[in-house]
């Protein structure tokens, strides 16, 4: 679990951008904050190498609930406002969709085998 220690604190890093952003312009959807977000503690935790599927598991898990609770806190204050992407549901929705996306496209790549 060593290995995911420190891609969290990326994921966390992207985490506090997100908010500054949303909190600085909360019409404004920043569409892919909560793909990168998710995406960043399994795919950084594969910096040494592929990942054993529980420890990309955890990883990505770690992902999608940073993700989420930002995209229900933001949401929670009206900070996520903006025009959505989905055909349906609000930026939040739309936050929770793309969390889901990224966390599963981090796990395949982090369990995905190398050259």
């Amino acid at each position: 679990m060593q290995t995911i220690i420190r891609p969290s604190l990326y994921g966390l890093g992207l985490t506090v951008l997100w908010i500054g952003l949303a909190s600085a312009n909360p019409n404004i959807t920043y569409h892919l904050a909560p793909l990168l977000v998710a995406i960043a503690v399994p795919v950084g935790s594969t910096l040494n190498g592929r990942l054993k599927p529980p420890t990309a598991m955890a990883a990505s898990a770690i992902g999608l609930v940073l993700t989420y609770g930002t995209a229900l806190g933001l949401g929670a204050t009206d900070h996520l406002t903006g025009p959505s992407l989905l055909p349906s549901g609000g930026a939040v929705a739309e936050a929770i969709v793309f969390g889901a996306v990224g966390s599963v496209a981090g796990f395949v790549f982090a369990i995905w085998p190398r050259r």
